[in-house]
C-alpha cells in the first residue's frame, strides 16, 4: 500500500538521504494504512474473491469499486457472463456506487452465498489503460509522511506540526489554541489532508470486506 514513493518526497524538498532511509519507508507504509483506515477503501488494484450476501434482488452492491470481474458464483453455480452487467465505469463514475446486476434470475437472498472474483480498488486510469492511485491520495500520503518526519525528540519539528491546528494565537504571550480533532481520531487537523480523506471516504452504512 505504498501510495507515495521516495521520489515523491524528494520532489517536495525532502533530502534524498532521508527520503530513501528505512524510517521513511516505514512512515510511507504507516501513512497508507492510515489512509485506508480512515477512508475504508484501498487505492490500488488488488485481485481477490469477495464473499457477499445475496440480496434477493437483481442488484448486488459491492463494498469497493470494481476494476474487473472474472467470475460470479451464486449459490455454488457460476453465473454466465452474458447475464451480468458490471458497473465499473469511470465515465460516468461508478466508483462510489459499484454494483453488479444479474438480469436473468438475480441474486438469491443468503449469507455469503455469492462469490465475486476479480480486481478491485478505487483507482484512476493511468497510461495505456493501467490502474493508478489517485493523485490526491498520493498527495495526502506525501503530506502525512512529511508531517511525521521530525523525530519526537525534535522540539522545533513537533511545534511546526502543531501549527497546522492553530485556530488563534496571542503573540505577546506566545499562547495559542489548537483545533480539536474528531473524537474518533479520523482527522489530522490539516484541512487539505482532511478534505482529501473526506472526499474519498466510503459513505456511512456501506458494507466492508
Amino acid at each position: 500500500m505504498a501510495y507515495c514513493t521516495a521520489q515523491d518526497l524528494i520532489a517536495e524538498g525532502v533530502p534524498e538521504e532521508i527520503a530513501n532511509d528505512a524510517r521513511t519507508a516505514s512512515l510511507i507504509d504507516l501513512a497508507g494504512q492510515y489512509i485506508e483506515l480512515i477512508t475504508r477503501r484501498w487505492f490500488e488494484e488488488r485481485a481477490m474473491t469477495l464473499k457477499l450476501d445475496g440480496t434477493g434482488h437483481d442488484t448486488l452492491w459491492l463494498p469497493i469499486p470494481i476494476i474487473q470481474v472474472d467470475s460470479v458464483i451464486s449459490g455454488g453455480v457460476k453465473v454466465p457472463s452474458q447475464w451480468l452487467t458490471v458497473y465499473n465505469r469511470r465515465m460516468p463514475d461508478d466508483r462510489k456506487n459499484p454494483r453488479i446486476v444479474n438480469g436473468y434470475n438475480g441474486f438469491p437472498k443468503g449469507r455469503q452465498n455469492i462469490e465475486v472474483t476479480g480486481k478491485f480498488g478505487y483507482t484512476d486510469e493511468g497510461p495505456n489503460g493501467t490502474n493508478v492511485t489517485p493523485a490526491a491520495i498520493k498527495r495526502a500520503c506525501v503530506m502525512l509522511v512529511i508531517r511525521e518526519l521530525p523525530l519526537l525528540t525534535d522540539i522545533e519539528g513537533q511545534e511546526d506540526k502543531k501549527r497546522a491546528r492553530i485556530q488563534s494565537e496571542t503573540t505577546d504571550r506566545h499562547s495559542y489554541t489548537l483545533a480539536q480533532l474528531a473524537s474518533n481520531g479520523e482527522w489530522t487537523g490539516d484541512p487539505e489532508i482532511d478534505n482529501i480523506l473526506y472526499f474519498y471516504s466510503k459513505p456511512p452504512g456501506v458494507g466492508s470486506v
